[in-house]
């Protein structure tokens, strides 16, 4: 594409400045419009307990992750890899490191620290313009675009509009998902937004909502249908949420979606010891120790765990403690979710994430329709299409 083209890029989050980043890289010109006061804000918000880039898994493992879109991100991940994402990490002054979980974090500065590096980079460039405050209300198969700013209209023309507005969770961040509406209008198909990474709601009694308001409980296996997910859950007045859970939350809501009714996990609160085990621990209670106080002893369970036993029943068994029920009634709602699924339809898209329909109009990030878990996959998987994107328009 000629290099004096106008490039709009509609969305200040992690796949939009990316891609202003490489575009500016190749001396392009580019605006970048977001209806928030400040860029990539659930980014900020979400960096705040340790900000995840991405994984070290190979390639071959990473894109399961990514179900059924699996073979999609094998090779959007191959293009721009998670060695990649460290490399660009690095050329905003950012070293990292992996983690004992292969998890790859930022070895000094924190999400704020790195936005104010990357935010730099991009506005020290002379063929680059920032307009925040900026609401997009409608796009056209011309590719003209409306914004309001402050109760004014302002139109836009553009010869290449990127589209990376974020899913819909978060809305006090700027993803509201409204984009679904223009999609609809310029006859892109879209499938529904649903909660990603969520919490649930279980219907927990009184005297464990005292006892356990915000309660961690670490280091315990989620296992669901054939699903399982070892990590840290945390319990709340109204459910669970957490990595651990967050893992395998499209399984359990589809499964709540499709039956209609609630449904059961189980929690292993000692995954690295067998049933056996742990029944020869139980055996070894003395009788002047209370049942907590001997499992506290003997297993090692905190106050948490034993709450959640007692919760179910106060004849705790060694099957209890190795596969603990709990029944979630429904997911939080979507705008309390870590992100959403659903969006833009793979299918309506070039390779390079171009729509079929409107020639000129690409997508990026968390607006198209794939699901990732935590743990540095949903990070690399917006960057990742925004690379694929921008290597559609250069090339």
């Amino acid at each position: 594409m000629l290099k004096n083209n106008k490039i709009i890029i509609v969305g200040g989050g992690p796949s939009g400045l990316f891609c202003a980043y490489l575009l500016l890289k190749e001396d392009y010109d580019v605006d970048l419009y977001d209806q928030s006061s400040g860029l990539a804000k659930k980014f900020l918000i979400a960096g705040n307990g340790g900000l995840n880039l991405t994984h070290s898994e190979k390639i071959d493992e990473f894109s399961k992750r990514y179900t059924h879109n699996e073979s999609l991100f094998e090779d959007l991940i191959t293009d721009f890899t998670p060695g990649d994402l460290r490399a660009f990490c690095l050329e905003l002054g950012v070293e990292t490191f992996v983690g004992t979980s292969g998890r790859v974090f930022p070895k000094k500065l924190k999400a704020g620290e790195i936005l104010v590096n990357w935010s730099k980079e991009l506005k020290a460039h002379p063929n680059f313009n920032l307009y925040l405050k900026h609401s997009l209300v409608d796009i056209t198969q011309s590719k003209e675009l409306t914004f309001i700013n402050e109760e004014k209209t302002i139109t836009a023309k553009a010869d290449i509009i990127i589209m990376a507005t974020g899913g819909g969770s978060w809305k006090k961040t700027g993803s509201d998902g409204k984009w679904l509406e223009l999609m609809d209008k310029l006859k892109i198909k879209t499938t529904a937004l649903k909660p990603m990474n969520c919490g649930f709601e279980v219907s927990w009694s009184e005297i464990l909502i005292k006892k356990l308001d915000r309660a961690h409980l670490k280091n315990i296996n989620i296992s669901f249908d054939n699903h399982t997910s070892r990590g840290e859950i945390m319990i709340t007045p109204s459910g669970i949420e957490g990595g651990g859970i967050y893992a395998i939350s499209n399984f359990i809501r589809d499964a709540i979606t499709e039956s209609g009714e609630s449904v059961t996990i189980t929690l292993d609160l000692k995954p690295d010891l067998n049933l056996n085990q742990v029944k020869e621990k139980l055996k070894s209670k003395k009788n002047k120790d209370s049942q907590a106080n001997h499992l506290r002893k003997s297993l090692n369970l905190d106050k948490v765990a034993i709450t959640l036993l007692n919760e179910v029943s106060r004849d705790i068994t060694a099957e209890m403690i190795k596969s603990l029920p709990i029944k979630l009634n429904k997911t939080n709602p979507v705008d309390e979710a870590i992100s959403t699924s659903g969006g833009v339809l793979f299918s309506e898209l070039s390779p390079n994430l171009e729509s079929i329909k409107v020639p000129g109009i690409y997508f990026a990030g968390e607006m198209l329709d794939f699901e990732a878990p935590t743990g540095g996959y949903l990070l690399q998987g917006c960057f990742s299409t925004a690379y694929r994107v921008v290597s559609g328009i250069i090339s």
